[in-house]
Parts: structure tokens; C-alpha cells; sequence
């Protein structure tokens, strides 16, 4: 397994987390409209708050993007490096072989096992990261399961000061926050210049987990690396 760097993610050695962070920070930059705006002193700030809730919106959509981008390039990855159906995992293979039977099997001939593996992780992602509200740490552990066969990836996903089962309620709450904006614009509670940050540190960890747990899984199937793991170092590095 690679080394760990003790850089920010850059695109030569993790190109999916160097994207989420880019993305994450541009999303930030709405708050410095709001303090233009509003100026950066205590009280409270009028009409300025539906730009917090668009950072929500746009830091959560980096995050879908990113867990389809690293997973999706994970499967891409085993199929060319590996060279062979054998290298996922048996629970891949079944669900890809029960999709194929009868006439539909012969489309699994020659490198036809391709094209299948790649219509899955289609199917997959249709009926997870695609639906309302996603993609919460059930909807991620389906995708990278049912592709790549990477088993509860949502496990990986805690660091010094902060637990499993608090890293997936957090994770889960921000998911659902944004739901309630994108489709009540007048959602309910003030969302606050802090409840951005807090979510854009959140996806910025949990994307360093992500990339870092789905390289060690792709390098123990395949024995190559398909990008290196990373520390997250903060995203004011």
C-alpha cells in the first residue's frame, strides 16, 4: 500500500478527493459574498441567509459527485488492471450472473464480462446515489458493495475527536438539512454560516476516508494501486 502523504490531495496522486476539495472550496466562497454583504460582525443578518443554504446545497453535490467519480474509477480500475472477472469479489459476480442468464449470458463471451460489470454499477447507482435525499451512508454502502464489493464503507469513516456513529448521524443530518432547502426554501431553522463549515469539514474528512479505504481495497483484489491514499490536512491548507 502506498505511503501516506502529509499533503493536501493534489490531482497527480488522488484526482477525485483533489476535485471534492476544489469543489468544497468554491462552495465556500459564498461566504465571503455574505460577508460582503452582511459584513463579518455579530447580530443578525437579514436577507443574507439563502446563501448558507446554497453552500449546503452545492457542498452536498460535491459529495455525490465525488462517491460515484471514486467508485465508478474504482470499477473502471479492477476491470483494466485486473484483466479478469475473478478479481471482484464472488457477491459482484453472482448479482452481475443472475442479470445474464439465459440468452443474456452469452453477452458475458470474450470481454463481454466488461460491458456487464459497467451496466451494473449503472443499475446500482440508479437505484441509490439517484434517489431523494442521497447519498447517505446506507446508499454509499450499497454502491460500493454491490460493484466493487467493498463492504460497509461507512465503517471506515471516523477520526480522532469524532466516532463512527456520530461521523454517519452528522453525514446523515446534512444530507437531509439539504432535502428540506432544496425543496422548502423556508426550511424550518435558521441555517448558519458555521452549519457550512461544519459540513464542508464533514465531506472534506469523509472524503479522505472514502479514497483512502477504497485504495486498500482495490490494491488487496487486484495487488496495483489505483491512486494513493492521503491525509487531510484541513481545507485552509
Amino acid at each position: 500500500m502506498a505511503t501516506r502523504r502529509k499533503s493536501q490531495p493534489s490531482s497527480k496522486h488522488a484526482p477525485h478527493l483533489a476535485s471534492l476539495v476544489a469543489n468544497i472550496k468554491e462552495s465556500l466562497t459564498l461566504l465571503k459574498i455574505h460577508e460582503k454583504a452582511a459584513g463579518s460582525g455579530p447580530g443578525r443578518k437579514v436577507g443574507v441567509e439563502v446563501l448558507n443554504k446554497s453552500a449546503i446545497i452545492l457542498v452536498v453535490a460535491s459529495w455525490e459527485a465525488y462517491v460515484e467519480d471514486t467508485a465508478s474509477s474504482a470499477l473502471s480500475f479492477m476491470i483494466e488492471a485486473g484483466g479478469r472477472h475473478n478479481v471482484f469479489p464472488n457477491n459482484v459476480l453472482e448479482r452481475v450472473a443472475n442479470k445474464n442468464q439465459g440468452l443474456n449470458s452469452w453477452k458475458l463471451a470474450g470481454d463481454g464480462w466488461r460491458q456487464a460489470l459497467r451496466d451494473n454499477f449503472s443499475e446500482v447507482l440508479s437505484t441509490t446515489t439517484g434517489k431523494l435525499n442521497t447519498p447517505k451512508p446506507a446508499q454509499v454502502d450499497d454502491l460500493f458493495l454491490k460493484t466493487i464489493g467493498l463492504s460497509q464503507m461507512s465503517k471506515n469513516w471516523y477520526w480522532k475527536g469524532r466516532s463512527n456513529t456520530k461521523c454517519i448521524a452528522a453525514l446523515e443530518q446534512l444530507i437531509e438539512l439539504r432535502g428540506s432547502i432544496a425543496h422548502r426554501v423556508q426550511h424550518a431553522n435558521k441555517v448558519w454560516k458555521k452549519d457550512v463549515r461544519e459540513a464542508a469539514e464533514l465531506i472534506g474528512r469523509l472524503g479522505e476516508k472514502t479514497n483512502n479505504a477504497t485504495h486498500a481495497h482495490v490494491v488487496s483484489l487486484v495487488g496495483a494501486a489505483p491512486w494513493s491514499t492521503v491525509k487531510y490536512v484541513g481545507l485552509n491548507k
